[in-house]
């Protein structure tokens, strides 16, 4: 099945049994499939002489692929459950077609995780990122890799983010005659901009400073894209897979994102639902209170509604009203939960 409608997979079926017989000549290939395709990123199932495989081609630069598919290796051998990487007729973890890398790996037969709707898949999904955190710390680059590192970064990052939805803010006043969507963006957005400066004042006040120094260089790696597609629940526990965007980062930015996709599908921000989740991926990967703070400091900035915004004001995409009213009550129905959990007026005044 292709990703672009009228999409036709012939020609990239040939070209994956003649990539395969090129630079993985020791296994037959009986039949080929296209699973995604339609765009640089392809991916084959393949039927062989040696097992079922997947053919990727990865939409990224070859120095990213290097740092990358070392890093899998690394984690495979630390125990990690990712898939395996075959190496090609030269040694090599991938090879190169028309400027762009392909890497083949093991298949991973499992189901699904639905990580937002069922919470027993969520227990599964957290406890498995909470190991695959623990086995990834310590990986050292390729030198002639290129890093995604956002160790410490943070802090600017919150900045930049609030100095956009303050530079939006500017714009959309300007607007002789705004839109609905950018009326209702400057009925929100100074309460957005409030809760980003207090999430930069207490993450300042927080252990992350010193929490990203005591980790050091070559610390832990964040998945960044961690959930449905990319966990499957198998006879050996959970895989974790479609590593192409790892990144050097204090582990919690995937926890964050996995609990505000669970409060968002339920509706309601819970913070017993909160600490269940804390514990779940504490049992894996031991946070203290202080860190756990810097989870909630992180709950606390309004990803969502900036996310929305920026889809308007910066990538050029129709701003939808709904949408944005929708992040709006979903950032707002987080204020008694987080202000109980972080000890703080989330409306004014400063931290107790």
């Amino acid at each position: 099945m292709g990703d672009v409608t009228g999409y036709d997979s012939a020609p990239d079926v040939a070209l994956g049994l003649q990539l395969m017989a090129e630079h993985y000549p020791q296994m037959r290939t009986i039949s080929a499939e296209v699973i995604q395709g339609g765009g640089i990123k392809t991916l084959w199932k393949l039927d062989t002489s040696q097992g079922v495989f997947c053919l990727k081609r990865i939409r990224k630069s070859i120095p990213i692929v290097d740092f990358t598919t070392a890093a899998q290796m690394y984690l495979r051998r630390k125990g990690a459950l990712v898939a395996d990487i075959v190496p090609t007729k030269s040694g090599k973890p991938y090879f190169v077609h028309e400027g762009y890398a392909l890497v083949l790996y093991g298949w991973i037969e499992g189901t699904d995780l639905d990580m937002e709707e069922e919470a027993e898949h969520l227990e599964h999904g957290m406890a498995a990122l909470g190991r695959f955190h623990r086995l990834s710390r310590g990986f050292v680059p390729p030198q002639a890799g290129e890093t995604y590192d956002r160790m410490g970064a943070w802090p600017a990052h919150y900045a930049g983010m609030v100095a956009n939805l303050k530079a939006w803010k500017q714009s959309a006043s300007s607007e002789a005659e705004p839109d609905e969507f950018c009326s209702l963006f400057l009925t929100g957005v100074d309460r957005a901009i409030r809760w980003g400066e207090l999430a930069i004042d207490l993450l300042a006040r927080s252990c992350y400073a010193s929490w990203v120094a005591e980790i050091g260089a070559y610390g832990y790696m964040c998945h960044q894209d961690y959930g449905k597609g990319n966990a499957l629940l198998t006879e050996r526990g959970v895989y974790v897979l479609d590593l192409d965007n790892l990144a050097y980062d204090i582990p919690l930015r995937d926890v964050r994102k996995l609990i505000a996709k669970r409060m968002e599908e339920l509706g309601t921000w819970d913070a017993d639902e909160i600490d269940r989740w804390v514990r779940v991926y504490g049992a894996e990967f031991p946070l203290t209170p202080e860190q756990v703070q810097v989870l909630y400091i992180d709950l606390l900035f309004p990803h969502h509604y900036y996310g929305i915004c920026k889809n308007a004001f910066e990538k050029g995409k129709p701003g939808v009203a709904k949408k944005l009213g929708k992040s709006m009550r979903f950032e707002e129905g987080k204020v008694p939960v987080l202000e109980r959990l972080l000890q703080v007026s989330l409306e004014g005044g400063d931290p107790e």
